[in-house]
């Protein structure tokens, strides 16, 4: 891809169903929104198909851990299922959504930045909250084989 724009995506567009690694069976699991909005304090719930274990969320604060190794999600904590080491760094994503929006941005040679709604210049998006090392022209490569391979490794995982 030679051009990435930015449609003002925020983090929180990729969190209506998040993958993760199930504290009970070390199984994919999912953390999904259980209502049709997908508002930053909606419900969740985290459940696991392989070994039936659920949890059900409704409060009104989160804990946003990016810095945490693993990397995991702000809800229940678990760690993120896709994630792998990369440039000295951990790789992550919530879903293969964000995933795809990931590779979209490291894969583009031109990456435009576009106003908000009221014409004025927005760092609230996740096109310009992504760290400096994805932004690195010099990892481009090693981003891409790194995604590819979690890509392999979860062929037929929740897409």
């Amino acid at each position: 891809m030679e051009r990435f724009q930015d449609t003002g995506e925020t983090v929180q567009s990729f969190q209506d169903q998040v993958l993760v690694r199930c504290p009970h069976c070390a199984s994919c699991a999912v953390v999904r929104c259980t209502t049709p909005e997908n508002f930053r304090f909606s419900p969740r719930r985290f459940s696991c198909k392989a070994c039936g274990s659920y949890k059900d969320w409704a409060e009104s604060t989160i804990s946003r851990t990016w810095k945490n190794e693993p990397p995991v999600d702000d809800y229940f904590h678990y760690p993120l299922w896709l994630q792998a080491p990369c440039c000295g760094q951990t790789l992550w994503a919530y879903n293969f959504e964000h995933l795809d929006f990931i590779e979209a941005f490291v894969s583009a040679r031109l990456r435009e930045s576009q106003r908000d709604e009221n014409d004025l210049w927005s760092n609230r998006s996740l096109f310009s909250r992504l760290p400096r090392w994805i932004q690195s022209a010099k990892n481009r490569e090693a981003i891409l084989k790194v995604i590819n391979k979690i890509r392999q490794s979860n062929e037929g995982v929740f897409q």
